[in-house]
Protein backbone atom coordinates (compact mmCIF):
# COMPACT_ATOMS: atom_id res chain seq x y z
CA UNK A 1 0.00 0.00 0.00
CA UNK A 2 2.70 2.84 0.54
CA UNK A 3 6.26 2.34 0.34
CA UNK A 4 8.58 1.77 3.09
CA UNK A 5 10.04 4.83 1.81
CA UNK A 6 7.39 6.91 1.97
CA UNK A 7 6.33 5.54 5.25
CA UNK A 8 9.67 6.66 6.80
CA UNK A 9 9.35 10.15 5.85
CA UNK A 10 5.59 10.24 6.75
CA UNK A 11 7.27 9.15 10.84
CA UNK A 12 10.33 11.98 10.58
CA UNK A 13 7.98 14.25 9.01
CA UNK A 14 5.32 13.66 12.43
CA UNK A 15 7.76 13.42 14.91
CA UNK A 16 9.38 16.89 13.41
CA UNK A 17 6.16 18.68 13.13
CA UNK A 18 5.28 17.60 16.37
CA UNK A 19 7.98 18.98 18.14
CA UNK A 20 7.90 22.26 16.50
CA UNK A 21 6.87 24.73 19.35
CA UNK A 22 8.40 22.76 22.03
CA UNK A 23 11.72 24.39 21.94
CA UNK A 24 13.24 26.26 24.25
CA UNK A 25 11.63 29.94 25.76
CA UNK A 26 13.84 33.13 24.28
CA UNK A 27 16.43 34.62 26.23
CA UNK A 28 16.14 37.53 28.22
CA UNK A 29 18.58 38.96 25.69
CA UNK A 30 16.51 38.54 22.96
CA UNK A 31 13.47 39.76 24.94
CA UNK A 32 15.15 42.66 26.15
CA UNK A 33 14.96 43.82 22.39
CA UNK A 34 10.86 42.93 21.98
CA UNK A 35 8.16 45.43 22.69
CA UNK A 36 6.43 44.55 25.46
CA UNK A 37 3.13 44.19 23.23
CA UNK A 38 5.04 41.17 21.79
CA UNK A 39 6.39 39.61 24.92
CA UNK A 40 2.64 39.43 26.22
CA UNK A 41 1.58 37.86 23.19
CA UNK A 42 3.97 35.47 23.45
CA UNK A 43 2.67 34.69 27.05
CA UNK A 44 -0.93 34.61 25.72
CA UNK A 45 0.39 31.69 23.37
CA UNK A 46 2.54 29.89 25.41
CA UNK A 47 -0.98 29.99 27.41
CA UNK A 48 -3.13 28.83 24.80
CA UNK A 49 -1.16 26.14 23.58
CA UNK A 50 -1.34 24.59 27.97
CA UNK A 51 2.21 25.69 27.86
CA UNK A 52 1.59 27.32 31.37
CA UNK A 53 5.39 27.42 33.16
CA UNK A 54 6.54 28.66 30.09
CA UNK A 55 3.76 31.80 29.84
CA UNK A 56 4.33 32.32 33.71
CA UNK A 57 8.21 32.76 32.20
CA UNK A 58 6.99 35.54 29.71
CA UNK A 59 4.61 36.99 32.06
CA UNK A 60 7.49 37.47 34.99
CA UNK A 61 9.95 38.82 32.49
CA UNK A 62 6.87 41.60 31.96
CA UNK A 63 7.01 42.24 35.74
CA UNK A 64 10.66 42.27 36.66
CA UNK A 65 11.98 44.52 33.69
CA UNK A 66 8.93 46.59 32.84
CA UNK A 67 8.41 48.43 36.01
CA UNK A 68 7.05 51.00 34.70
CA UNK A 69 4.40 49.61 31.88
CA UNK A 70 1.88 49.83 34.27
CA UNK A 71 -0.77 48.38 32.58
CA UNK A 72 0.87 45.27 30.94
CA UNK A 73 2.38 44.89 34.33
CA UNK A 74 -1.18 44.78 36.11
CA UNK A 75 -2.34 42.43 33.33
CA UNK A 76 0.86 39.69 33.36
CA UNK A 77 0.55 39.85 37.47
CA UNK A 78 -3.46 38.98 36.80
CA UNK A 79 -2.59 36.43 33.97
CA UNK A 80 0.02 34.66 36.52
CA UNK A 81 -2.92 34.53 39.34
CA UNK A 82 -5.06 33.65 36.83
CA UNK A 83 -2.98 30.30 36.22
CA UNK A 84 -2.11 30.00 39.09
CA UNK A 85 -6.09 29.92 39.60
CA UNK A 86 -6.63 27.16 37.35
CA UNK A 87 -3.77 25.17 38.78
CA UNK A 88 -5.85 24.93 41.87
CA UNK A 89 -2.98 26.92 43.53
CA UNK A 90 -5.64 29.65 45.48
CA UNK A 91 -3.11 30.83 48.03
CA UNK A 92 -0.66 32.17 45.48
CA UNK A 93 -3.17 33.33 43.04
CA UNK A 94 -4.57 35.32 45.75
CA UNK A 95 -1.01 36.98 46.24
CA UNK A 96 -0.91 37.97 42.78
CA UNK A 97 -4.31 39.09 42.73
CA UNK A 98 -3.46 41.20 45.50
CA UNK A 99 -0.69 42.81 44.05
CA UNK A 100 -2.41 43.68 40.77
CA UNK A 101 -5.56 45.84 42.93
CA UNK A 102 -2.48 48.01 43.80
CA UNK A 103 -0.62 48.40 40.58
CA UNK A 104 -1.98 52.10 39.25
CA UNK A 105 -2.69 50.48 35.88
CA UNK A 106 -4.29 53.49 33.20
CA UNK A 107 -6.39 50.27 32.73
CA UNK A 108 -8.90 49.27 35.20
CA UNK A 109 -10.02 46.02 33.62
CA UNK A 110 -6.80 43.79 35.16
CA UNK A 111 -7.80 45.48 38.33
CA UNK A 112 -11.75 44.58 38.29
CA UNK A 113 -10.67 40.64 37.43
CA UNK A 114 -8.26 40.26 40.18
CA UNK A 115 -11.15 41.66 42.80
CA UNK A 116 -13.41 38.91 41.07
CA UNK A 117 -11.37 36.70 41.19
CA UNK A 118 -10.38 37.14 44.92
CA UNK A 119 -13.78 37.04 45.96
CA UNK A 120 -14.07 33.52 43.63
CA UNK A 121 -11.43 32.29 45.67
CA UNK A 122 -12.47 33.25 49.20
CA UNK A 123 -16.07 31.94 48.26
CA UNK A 124 -14.56 28.63 47.26
CA UNK A 125 -11.95 28.45 50.62
CA UNK A 126 -14.91 29.30 52.56
CA UNK A 127 -16.79 26.45 51.50
CA UNK A 128 -14.05 24.11 52.13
Amino acid sequence: MFSRRYMCFLVFFLVFTSCMGKGNVLPEKELATLPAVKIMEIAAEEYQANEFDRAIYYYEYVRKNLTNDYENLAWATYEIGFIKYQQGKYKEALSYFDEVITINSPNNAPLILAAQMKERIQKKISKK
